[in-house]
């Protein structure tokens, strides 16, 4: 039986954690060193990692705390039958890359194919993106920190109190806003557009819930942080290339306002809420067996 009170406890005590040991080094290094020094041209990867691992530390902090133990820490790799989500890990991202470069090139582009292949050097891109593919795991260090809090403890704990659904959104938004004091800075989205900061940030927020949905689905479905470390990782450094290929009728040094990367991001959002229906089924199947095995 699941002490809901508690786990409201540490899920507060964690959220707390993950944005004091992310945001304090963060606001004092934007004030001092400046935004530019210490983050976005990693000159200094030590503190960058450190920021971006404030979620695992207060993953690990709560625990300590609260005498919870690590029974369901998730840091097990579980490849036994697994396999064919660790690949979906290191290729989904891609192949979602394709049809959102062909939707850009139909919609911003206005459908214009003439330019497509024009940036594309096949000696260039296949290294680089066989790069990608066989370093993939190794990337997931990166993203290691945010996925064991945010998956690997944030979800447990907001599921049986919210649900799946209030989890992927509530947790998105969360996990959105903990991005906050890099994307007023200009990370991700940059600082000249209409409406900034505010719709960078709620862009964000949009984002990390539809993205969520991948990482949730494939933490619940392997039992394993590991899987959605790698997606993570893909997401960030492996989709740009693949779009690249399939893009045309985009002039140079196009840069998206805030309502066309929501339009861009179409296929991805799609591809979340097929994922979201499947889990949904899970959930139900799951449920299902377990009333069956209680009669």
């Amino acid at each position: 039986m699941i002490n809901k009170k508690l786990e409201a406890k540490r899920l507060v005590i964690f959220i707390l954690f993950a944005f004091g040991i992310s945001w304090i080094p963060a606001i004092i290094l934007n004030k001092t060193v400046g935004f530019q020094e210490w983050f976005s041209t990693y000159k200094m990867p030590v503190f960058s990692w450190a920021v971006g691992f404030g979620p695992a530390l207060a993953n690990v902090i709560t625990r300590k705390l609260t005498h919870e133990g690590w029974h369901d820490s998730m840091l097990h790799f579980n490849f036994k039958g697994n396999l064919k989500y660790y690949l979906f890990a290191v290729f989904a991202v891609s192949g979602i890359s394709i049809f959102q470069g062909i939707f850009t090139t139909l919609t911003i582009g206005g459908g214009d194919w003439s330019d497509l292949g024009k940036n594309f050097n096949f000696s260039q891109m296949l290294p680089s993106i066989l790069t990608i593919f066989a370093t993939a795991p190794l990337m997931a260090f990166n993203t290691f920190g945010e996925e064991f809090g945010w998956r690997g403890y944030m979800n447990q704990k907001m599921e049986p109190l919210l649900g799946t659904t209030g989890t992927i959104i509530v947790g998105g938004i969360i996990w959105g806003l903990w991005h906050a004091e890099l994307t007023v800075e200009g990370h991700n989205f940059g600082t000249d557009y209409e409406g900034y900061p505010y719709l960078g940030i709620i862009l964000m927020c949009v984002s990390c819930i539809f993205t969520g949905i991948f990482l949730m689905w494939l933490t619940k479905k392997t039992n394993s942080i590991y899987p959605a470390a790698i997606f993570h990782a893909m997401n960030n450094f492996g989709g740009t290339i693949t779009t690249q290929l399939f893009l045309s009728g985009i002039p140079d040094g196009f840069s998206p306002t805030i309502p066309q990367r929501l339009l861009i991001d179409v296929p991805s959002y799609a591809a979340a809420l097929i994922i979201f229906v499947i889990m949904m089924r899970d959930n139900r199947n799951k449920r299902l067996v377990i009333h069956s095995e209680n009669v």
